[in-house]
């Protein structure tokens, strides 16, 4: 199933029951405004019936399918799985929503191995990007798969496939982002201590700075100026004026 304009288009699939299975190659659209099913009868040879195939809208206004998985009875009790590995083009006949065609579609470049039920989304520069897969090898009694983890681009533009490949990171680019990280914790402490050192020093500035030498000096029971004179051997204002009286006396005239 794949989105298309405002419809959803509906390919394939398989029922299976305890008796027998069916595999489908028929379309089907589901409308969004309308919420109604409506089947399309597309020309041209369209693929076999399947299941497990992708579908990804083109940039040019075409659907693409590719890939998928299908078996059939080849006598009693045995059955043959086909990988299938061809790929087709759905696209509306002369723009026409109600009329729809096939056409099988060769791409050159590096095509992608026969497999099943793998992702398909969009690249940023519009291009189908179909990732990983399973390809089954089921003989009488055993099944084995192999799982992908490839990556495939398909230019609708030049009709070719491109393998994808990812950019590993550099070495030490996340040591050097951890350490870069630690440094910016460990200044932020460092800074908030500098800024309240400097307000105290502010503050001490403009604070008188007898109040508190006198504070941590004297016990808080001796409040008598005279009595905190003594205990810093310092003179009080009162003590001060007096001994300059003594002095004005005892000086000789001339």
């Amino acid at each position: 199933m794949v989105a298309w304009k405002r419809q959803l288009i509906l390919f394939g699939g398989f029922h299976e029951s305890t008796r027998d299975y069916i595999y489908y190659n028929d379309v089907y659209a589901f409308n969004l405004d309308t919420f109604m099913w409506s089947k399309l009868s597309p020309a041209g040879t369209g693929p076999t019936p399947r299941s497990g195939c992708q579908m990804s809208v083109t940039p040019q206004g075409g659907i693409v399918l590719y890939g998928g998985y299908s078996k059939q009875r080849v006598k009693k009790d045995v059955d043959k799985g086909t990988r299938h590995s061809d790929m087709f083009l759905l696209k509306p006949e002369d723009g026409r929503k109600d009329k729809w065609v096939w056409t099988r579609i060769n791409p050159s470049g590096v095509k992608p191995t026969p497999r099943s039920g793998f992702s398909v989304a969009t690249a940023p520069n519009h291009q189908p990007l179909f990732f990983g897969g399973v390809c089954d090898e089921e003989e009488e009694e055993n099944l084995e798969g192999e799982f992908f983890n490839d990556l495939y681009f398909y230019d609708a533009t030049r009709n070719r496939w491109f393998a994808g490949q990812l950019k590993k990171l550099k070495s030490g680019w996340r040591r050097r982002t951890r350490k870069r990280t630690v440094r910016r914790r460990l200044r932020a402490p460092r800074v908030a201590v500098r800024t309240r050192t400097v307000q105290r020093r502010a503050a001490r500035r403009t604070e008188s700075p007898c109040p508190g030498r006198l504070e941590s000096a004297v016990p808080a029971s001796a409040q008598d100026p005279a009595m905190l004179g003594d205990a810093l051997g310092i003179l009080c204002p009162d003590e001060q004026e007096e001994k300059v009286l003594k002095g004005c006396k005892r000086a000789p005239v001339s």
